[in-house]
This record gives C-alpha cells, structure tokens and sequence, in this order.
C-alpha cells in the first residue's frame, strides 16, 4: 500500500492506495476538487472554511459525485440488459472502469466526510461544553470579583476609621503633651512658691528665735523689775522717809518698761 497527500478545497489529506495507482488517485482527487470548488462557489464559501463547513462541503460534493455515479450505474446497468448491438468500446471500457474508481474514491471521501462531520459536531459539542464550562468560572470569576470588591470597600472604611482614629489620637497626644507642659510649669512653678516659702520659713523661724530671745530678755527684765520693786518695797517699808530714792528707783523702772516696749514693736514690726 501506498499513502499520498492529495488536496481539496486548498486542504491537505493523507490517504492510502494500491502500489501503482497513485496518480490515478490524484486524478480522482482533482476531480472530487473540482467538485467540492463548485459547490463552494454556489454556497459562497470561495476558500477554506471552518470544520464544519468544509465536512458539509465535502459532503455535498460527495453527494454529487454520487449521484453521477448512480447515473452511470444506471446507463451500464441499462446496457447490460440491452441486447449487445456491437462490441463494446475500450474507451467505454476505460470509462466506465475510471467511473468505478471514481465511485469507490467518492465513497470513500464521503466516509471520511461523514467521520470527520461526526468528528466536527462532537468537537462543536465539546467546545459548547467547554464555553458553558467557561460561562460558569466567568460567573464564580464574577461572584469572587464582588465579594472582593465588597472586602476592599470594607478595608477603605476600616482604614479611614483607622486613620481617624490615629487622627484622634495624635490630637490627644498634642493635647497630653500641652497638658504635660503646663503641668511642668506648674511644678516649676510649685518648686519656686515652696522655695520661696522655705525661705519665708526659715525668715519667720528666725523672727521667732529673735521674738523668743526678746521675751526672755523681757522675762528677764520683768524679773528684774520685779526684783527691783520688791527690793522698792521692802526699802520703802524700812525707809519711808527715803522718797528720793524710791522716786529715783521708779523712774528707772519706767524706763526699763519702755524700752522692753520698743523692742516688742520692733519685733512685731519684723
């Protein structure tokens, strides 16, 4: 066996034939050719077409073919049963020989149209599934889209939360950090009012000392001036006629009790 590429309608096939017969084979290929032109030609298809449309017209070629064949089926036929006028003629021979191979070639591409029609449709029903199949991961593509579209949206308005909560927290921060500010001050503050109330402290606890030390030289002086006038008194009862002393002896007294005075209002001045 032989396999030759022959062309229809501008498409290669491989087919296979008897060793010897490879360029009667291309005739009948040329010729189914020219058929399958001409019914693409009356169909509007000028070149090749898709699978399906090149099945269809290799079919309906075929059919032409056909129906030649069974045409000259019929006039042999009708010549067998004729009674034999003269001796049949080679060329009618030949012809009619050509005619059969014609028509086993035609049966055979219609086969193959037929195979590859069925091919076709099955291909076209599994790219019909394969586009439903499409459809549907476009669809759950689709779904899986909004459900993302509705999550982004949802993170926006966690994050405009977010920074305005941030927003929030940094005005409390400023404000705490003014707070901390004035709090500092204040103690500043604070530190000197107790510095300088130590220090009026420390000037009342001398002011007490020196008020302290001023009453126990006054105490003392009280002392002494009760001292003075029971010494006043006991020589006024011994000596009454001494009046100059006495007199002398109170005007002393009174001057220590002025000076005890002034130095208490001085004191109390401080």
């Amino acid at each position: 066996m032989a396999q030759i590429t022959v062309t229809v309608h501008e498409r290669p096939y491989q087919v296979l034939c008897e060793d010897g017969q490879e360029e009667h084979v291309r005739r009948l290929a040329a010729y189914v050719d020219q058929r399958v032109r001409e019914v693409a030609g009356k169909s509007g298809v000028p070149g090749p077409a898709g699978q399906v449309t090149e099945s269809r017209l290799l079919v309906m070629a075929a059919l032409m073919v056909a129906d030649e064949l069974g045409e000259t089926y019929d006039e042999l036929e009708a010549l067998r049963q004729a009674p034999p006028k003269t001796v049949p003629d080679p060329a009618t021979l030949k012809a009619a020989d050509e005619a059969r191979a014609m028509a086993s070639a035609a049966r055979a591409q219609l086969a193959e149209a037929e195979a590859a029609l069925r091919a076709a449709s099955q291909r076209s029903a599994e790219a019909e599934a394969a586009r439903n199949a499409a459809d549907a991961d476009a669809e759950r593509d689709r779904a899986a889209l909004a459900t993302i579209e509705q999550r982004a949206a949802v993170a926006e308005q966690r994050a405009a939360a977010a920074e305005q909560r941030a927003a929030a927290a940094e005005e409390a921060t400023r404000a705490a950090e003014a707070r901390a500010r004035d709090l500092g001050d204040a103690v500043r503050n604070a530190q000197a009012a107790a510095t300088q109330a130590e220090a009026a402290l420390q000037a009342a606890g001398r002011r007490i000392a020196e008020s302290d030390a001023l009453v126990h030289e006054a105490e003392t002086e009280r002392a002494a001036m009760r001292a003075t006038l029971a010494s006043l008194s006991a020589q006024s009862a011994n000596a009454r006629d001494a009046d100059d002393v006495l007199a002398s002896g109170l005007e002393a007294l009174a001057e220590q009790i002025d000076g005890m005075a002034a130095r208490v209002e001085r004191s109390a001045a401080r």
